[in-house]
């Protein structure tokens, strides 16, 4: 009787090992390839504003506004309160006793039903750009999400992104309204190596060696792709009843990303000779606009509003809606920055920025909604990047 327990329960282990690891991972995020710690400060809403060096990946349409050249290396890292704490729980598990192990992993997963742990490093890069042109090389954005959710067991539902990117921006004004034409279009080509691992972790998983960092079972690939973006500022008369916009310059953007969604074909085998490939980069839409307010004092204050993501597989109106607020601020010629704030998806955003000769300080908190319409669920994230630009 002994033995057939024993049977029993190592069948028992190898079959929940064996499901888990075909169980397809719960996702419901909108997964965004590149993020600017400026824009989540404001809301993400930066389809109609990016006059800084993102506007490569935000909307390559604006690079047709800019007077001068821009080079920045950075560094950032983000999470949420809660990332770094899981980490150090799983470590502290693989201390106890090698019998014990799953009945821990199990109770730790149960104890964190419902949760959701992020973790976004690091992003270095270097992006230069001037007036038409943009160029970008991010040679790592490593993008952690874990959802804790009972499928056929306890589970941990793991989606790592990490991307390798070089794009190259080109912009022009639009001619046909005139020379002093305010509508321009721009685009973006890229190439993107994807690292991903899409995995339900069981606890038994965890006991035997897995880990939801680890990318040794990762898929794999690099891909092409094009991003059009088209950026207007509509002249206003300075009579008549639309006078009063004078006060509120608007600016409207549209950007297609992704336009191309031909998947990640081409395969090294970095990672494994059998490693698959990840998930397509997802063709999308962004509508956005913004609204320029009377400047005041050190001030140039601007609002914005945005509609993202059209056509991502977990977009809903909500997850889509974006709207922020930004009190850019100028000392002197070196030193200068910008308080922000917005909705991400529903929640409050808030952000601060601060140049200071060549070295420049962003930090950001904003909420995302990784739960459903009928589920909701905040995740409270942070942000810091530091970078020289020059």
């Amino acid at each position: 009787m002994r033995s057939l327990g024993l049977a029993v329960l190592a069948l028992s282990t190898f079959s929940t090992a064996s499901f888990a690891a075909a169980v397809k991972p719960l996702d419901y995020t909108i997964h965004e390839e590149y993020v600017s710690t400026r824009a989540l400060g404001m809301g993400n809403a930066f389809t109609a504003v990016a006059d800084d060096m993102s506007a490569v990946f935000y909307n390559p349409a604006a690079l047709a506004n800019r007077v001068d050249s821009q080079v920045r290396f950075f560094i950032r890292g983000g999470t949420d309160a809660s990332a770094l704490k899981l980490r150090t729980q799983l470590n502290d598990i693989k201390n106890t006793p090698k019998d014990q192990q799953v009945q821990a992993y199990s109770d730790l997963i149960v104890s964190h039903y419902g949760d959701h742990f992020y973790f976004r490093a690091p992003t270095i890069g270097a992006i230069w750009v001037k007036k038409d042109w943009g160029l970008a090389f991010i040679p790592a954005d490593m993008n952690i999400d874990i959802d804790v959710h009972r499928q056929i067991g306890p589970m941990l539902n793991v989606n790592l992104y990490l991307d390798s990117t070089l794009a190259l921006s080109y912009a022009k004004k639009v001619e046909w309204f005139g020379k002093d034409s305010d509508l321009s279009v721009g685009a973006t080509a890229k190439a993107v190596h994807r690292v991903y691992t899409g995995e339900a972790l069981s606890a038994a998983q965890l006991a035997d060696g897995s880990s939801p960092w680890s990318t040794s079972d990762a898929d794999e690939g690099l891909t092409g792709d094009v991003d059009i973006g088209t950026y207007w500022t509509p002249k206003i008369p300075v009579t008549g009843w639309l006078h009063w916009l004078n006060y509120m310059q608007p600016h409207f953007a549209i950007v297609g990303r992704n336009l191309i969604d031909y998947g990640f074909k081409t395969n090294f085998h970095f990672i494994g000779k059998d490693s698959g490939e990840p998930p397509k980069l997802g063709r999308r839409a962004d509508f956005g606009s913004k609204w320029d307010l009377p400047k005041f004092w050190v001030f140039d204050p601007h609002l914005s509003a945005d509609i993202r993501d059209l056509g991502d597989d977990n977009w809903t109106l909500k997850k889509g809606s974006h709207i922020g607020a930004e009190f850019y601020w100028k000392m002197y010629s070196w030193w200068k920055g910008h308080w922000s704030a917005g909705l991400n998806q529903g929640y409050w955003t808030a952000g601060f920025g601060a140049r200071f000769a060549w070295f420049q300080l962003d930090l950001a908190s904003w909420g995302e909604e990784v739960g459903t319409d009928s589920e909701p669920h905040e995740d409270r994230r942070y942000i810091m990047e530091m970078a020289i630009d020059i």
